[in-house]
């Protein structure tokens, strides 16, 4: 079995559907359907009874292609807020756990609002990032750099 601890999850272990290469004595790990591994460790995260734990709601946020920030937005919570979650110095409160469970099942409809909601978040942060104002002093004058 392969301790698959590159997910974030200290409890993810791989039976198969791995290959292990030792290239000049160092050894190599790949993975055959990276997505369809992500989607059921998360399907498994979400179908739990058991209450998300630091780990497992990193995953989910990381899986969502959210940020820290956009998702405290989305919560009506400080960014940090999501990072003492992330790095278990918070508890969880029940009414998160169940709303971040409820947005990961929901983006996997595409047609559905929630699903809607988180992509817009995404492409606003995309955004947000790709425009950059660059400035440049010339002269003892700022003006916009070429």
């Amino acid at each position: 079995m392969y301790h698959y601890t590159e997910s974030g999850l200290s409890n993810v272990y791989l039976v198969n559907g791995f290959n292990i290469e030792v290239i000049d004595g160092e050894e190599y790990t790949s993975i055959d359907d990276m997505n369809g591994l992500h989607n059921i460790i998360a399907q498994a995260i979400v179908d739990s009874n058991s209450t998300l734990t630091h780990e497992q709601f990193k995953f989910l946020r990381v899986e969502l292609n959210l940020s820290q920030k956009s998702l405290a937005v989305s919560f009506g919570v400080d960014e940090q807020t999501i990072a003492r979650y992330e790095k278990n110095k918070t508890k969880i409160p029940r009414t998160t756990d169940a709303a971040l469970r409820s947005i990961y099942m929901e983006s996997l409809d595409k047609n559905n609002p929630v699903g809607y909601f988180l992509e817009l978040l995404a492409d606003v942060e995309a955004q947000a990032a790709a425009q950059e104002i660059r400035l440049e002093e010339v002269d003892a004058r700022w003006k916009i750099a070429a």
